[in-house]
């Protein structure tokens, strides 16, 4: 019997929101650590229970094509009285809460998050769990290794409790090692227009060039066929990060002013902070900066009349919280998020993914397209405590649209040379040959299969029975990136800057744009389901990413590397990602096309 589009929306809700961890994963204090003092202060919010199944369906359904309600975006009241906490719900809850010794902080606009807040002796008689001070990627978090115990009271009412542990987002930003510009050895100003002769050359004429000086305002717009018109009119794009930045605006306007880009206003820039909790320590702040500074440019570049509300978490574990808010602020008119950052590895705690996966549910059925960059670790394979290849979240959410890499090259007159998936192998010449390094990844996209999430209904076509990330992709590769400029301890730098966090802004301002091409008269919301409909339709709005072999010369490939000859081969295929015809794990469906801004929102 063939299935409506609502019937398989509905089909596939229990699998969207399954959080059965993988046979591998057990549980552990990270970083060992010691026990957190019983006065310790704990913010915590309970997820309120509401059927996951129909709210799944009912996202599923008004973010598909062919779907009665596709389109049909609720506001926040109707989100609220469809899918909020009963009253009663909340009324028990509190009473719990308070009860239990906890002050009650406040219900989200949805009536779906209560915010809580007490010590650690609270929770730890609350919900049974061991509280311990670990140290997670040099940040000192406080963890758990037991799924928190849901009070029998409350247990109908209460979906997941988080904040016991906390997880640590990264910004996905990557950086050349050096870039070269003196001594007879210069970055190119556009592909190939610099290629170093006295190395070996690799590759045929035309695919080898020096490592990019980054990519000015002018040359990312054409990459992606901007035309003078497209400038995002009445859009609002939403980026969240961590921390902000003082100088954020006049480094834009200093950076936009060698890049040819047209100022920023300031008041078309807002920086938003909410009461979160903070003060973890150890979070990288400089990094954040560069994080900044990479997001508001690059939206401000491709979709210079569109205003951009930066959200500031107050430090690199509250980056779901600065979602969550948004998505429960009525003040906010926004319909896209842009997030360039990831928790690399898919955690481990089902209480976390649940209540992130319930904000970015709603934030569908709201009509807000969520952007989520894969990664810039390749399968995180390499990295310290990894356990074999694994996504990245949020980019594993079946909520997110997950944004891939690609490494690009521009020719003189602003057109495509060279497109390959940012997969990139580091060589260095010895004996007067190339000889690859290890490990050899030099930096290179995330993607692959989730540990946790089924394949939702819109990814039917592809292999396998996991949501696989990317979706889509876009520039990326540091070595071929965009110049930013930022200031850090009083000094300002500026240079080339890529990873997914450029590739996300840059998906995000191209949706902006063609919201704006309609004359503000539509949403795209969640893109993911309509860019894989439009594509098993015969009418892809992104182009094909295939492999190309083109390496780039670079002094250096790695910090603290000596000074000298070094190639890096384009999408190498060193780990378990590689880019081929059709869908592939580095740059998904592809790279937006030349009808990306006219069919997106159609």
């Amino acid at each position: 019997m063939r299935r409506t589009p609502l019937a398989a929306a509905a089909a596939s809700a229990a699998a969207v929101f399954a959080l059965a961890p993988p046979a591998s994963a057990t549980p552990a204090f990270p970083g060992g650590g010691s026990g957190v003092p019983d006065s310790a202060p704990v913010t915590l919010t309970l997820t309120l229970a509401a059927d996951p199944s129909a709210v799944s369906a009912a996202a599923t359904a008004v973010s598909s094509p062919g779907s009665p309600t596709f389109g049909q975006h609720l506001n926040r009241s109707q989100i609220r009285d469809r899918y909020g906490a009963d009253p009663s719900q909340v009324a028990r809850v509190t009473g719990w809460a308070s009860k239990a010794g906890f002050r009650v902080l406040g219900l989200d606009d949805t009536r779906s998050r209560l915010t809580i807040g007490g010590n650690a002796r609270q929770a730890r008689a609350a919900f049974g769990v061991q509280l311990r001070d670990s140290s997670v990627a040099g940040v000192r978090v406080r963890t758990t290794a037991t799924a928190p115990r849901i009070p029998t009271t409350v247990r109908g009412d209460v979906r997941a409790v988080s904040g016991l542990s906390q997880q640590v987002a990264r910004p996905l930003i990557a950086r050349p090692a050096a870039v070269p510009n003196a001594d007879g050895q210069y970055c190119s100003a556009y592909w190939a227009q610099y290629n170093k002769a006295s190395v070996p050359q690799q590759y045929p004429t035309g695919r080898q060039s020096n490592v990019l000086c980054g990519y000015t305002g002018p040359q990312l717009r054409a990459m992606y066929g901007l035309g003078t018109n497209d400038r995002g009119q009445n859009q609002t794009v939403v980026v969240v990060g961590a921390y902000t930045s003082p100088t954020v605006l006049a480094d834009a306007n200093a950076t936009f002013a060698r890049n040819g880009v047209p100022a920023l206003p300031a008041d078309r820039l807002t920086v938003k902070q909410y009461n979160l909790p903070g003060g973890a320590s150890g979070c990288d702040r400089d990094a954040w900066t560069a994080e900044q500074a990479l997001d508001v440019q690059t939206v401000h570049t491709l979709a210079p009349d569109a205003r951009i509300v930066y959200v500031a978490a107050p430090d690199c574990t509250q980056l779901e919280e600065a979602v969550a808010a948004v998505i429960a602020d009525p003040s906010v008119d926004a319909t896209i998020i842009s997030a360039s950052w990831g928790i690399v590895g898919e955690p481990n705690d089902s209480a976390y993914l649940t209540a992130t996966n319930t904000i970015l549910a709603r934030a569908a059925l709201l009509g807000i397209g969520f952007y989520a960059g894969s990664g810039d670790y390749g399968d995180n394979s390499n990295l310290e405590g990894a356990n074999g290849p694994t996504a990245m979240f949020p980019a594993s959410s079946p909520w997110a649209t997950a944004v891939g890499g690609t490494s690009t090259g521009l020719g003189g007159s602003n057109q495509i040379v060279v497109q390959t998936g940012w997969e990139s192998a580091a060589n260095v010449l010895s004996g007067g040959t190339w000889k690859r390094l290890n490990p050899p990844l030099a930096g290179g996209a995330g993607g692959g299969p989730s540990h946790f999430f089924d394949k939702p209904s819109w990814q039917a076509n592809l292999a396998g029975t996991k949501r696989t990330v990317p979706d889509v992709s876009a520039l990326a590769d540091p070595y071929t990136g965009f110049y930013v400029g930022y200031t850090v301890g009083g000094q300002y730098r500026a240079g080339p800057i890529g990873g997914t966090s450029l590739a996300t802004p840059i998906i995000a301002s191209l949706t902006a744009v063609a919201q704006a091409r309609t004359g503000g008269t539509a949403v795209v919301g969640l893109a993911a389901p309509v860019l894989y409909a439009k594509t098993a339709a015969g009418r892809p709005i992104v182009t094909d990413v295939t492999h190309t072999a083109a390496g780039i010369w670079t002094p250096a490939t790695a910090a603290g590397q000596p000074s000298g000859d070094y190639l890096l081969d384009l999408d190498a295929g060193v780990q378990s990602l590689k880019t081929g015809p059709g869908y592939d794990p580095v740059t998904g469906l592809g790279a937006p096309g030349p009808s990306y801004l006219t069919d997106l929102v159609s």
